[in-house]
């Protein structure tokens, strides 16, 4: 099922087609504007990154993604979202506040 679900997502049309189908919303407009800004098709931006993860990614994250996988009803649905967590990380919010002058 994992190795499914990683063909589907390093290629750029099905990609997509995931991406729609199974993304959580907040993750999906993170792509797309991340997609927008590198004047790329989504598909295309969602496999090139996902496709980075596969080759470089580490053991943590995947036993992340199989425990998900696990622990879920939804074990297809848990994988794509922690795959494209890991491909799609939060930005860091830095706050800055002035000290004790």
């Amino acid at each position: 099922m994992l190795g499914d679900i990683l063909e589907a997502l390093t290629d750029p049309i099905t990609a997509a087609e995931v991406l729609t189908a199974v993304s959580r919303p907040e993750i999906r407009q993170r792509i797309e504007q991340a997609a927008a800004v590198e004047h790329r098709a989504v598909g295309e931006f969602v496999a090139l990154k996902v496709r980075h993860v596969v080759d470089h990614g580490d053991d943590d994250i995947w036993l992340d993604v199989v425990a998900a996988m696990a622990g879920s009803p939804q074990p297809g649905a848990a994988a794509v979202e922690r795959i494209l967590a890991r491909a799609f990380p939060d930005p860091v919010r830095v706050r800055i506040t002035r000290g004790p002058s």
